[in-house]
């Protein structure tokens, strides 16, 4: 038998505006859930920025109806780069003991970034 897998859009062309304050996604439940995957994409304009986007992946073993239980970094942040058009890509596997996820962006400056990710669960084995 197949997995079933889901996939949801976390971002689509999200604006990093340059030297503002991070922008963080909505806590997403995956506790009903065995495992899941996010995809990233940072984008940067015609001028790249002079310190590059990130973003910093956060989860928590309980959801507790959306306000997480001790919270952390998973892993250290994704770093984009700074050059005139680039484009960088990541990709994150969660494991089945996580039971949110929280994906937050930014502290480029000077030019603004785009950000797109995706989450894909797998919800059935």
């Amino acid at each position: 038998m197949a997995a079933v897998k889901s996939r949801s859009a976390i971002w689509t062309a999200q604006v990093l505006t340059a030297g503002a304050g991070n922008t963080s996604a909505s806590w997403i439940d995956l506790s009903t859930v065995y495992g899941a995957q996010v995809d990233i994409k940072l984008t940067n304009g015609a001028t790249g920025p002079t310190v590059a986007a990130q973003v910093q992946v956060l989860v928590a073993a309980a959801y507790n109806a959306g306000a997480p239980q001790l919270p952390v970094n998973y892993g250290g942040a994704l770093i984009g780069q700074t050059g005139n058009n680039a484009i960088a890509y990541f990709s994150v596997e969660i494991p089945i003991g996580v039971a949110t996820i929280q994906l937050v962006a930014g502290s480029n400056t000077v030019q603004n970034v785009t950000v797109d990710a995706d989450i894909s669960t797998v919800t059935g084995i």
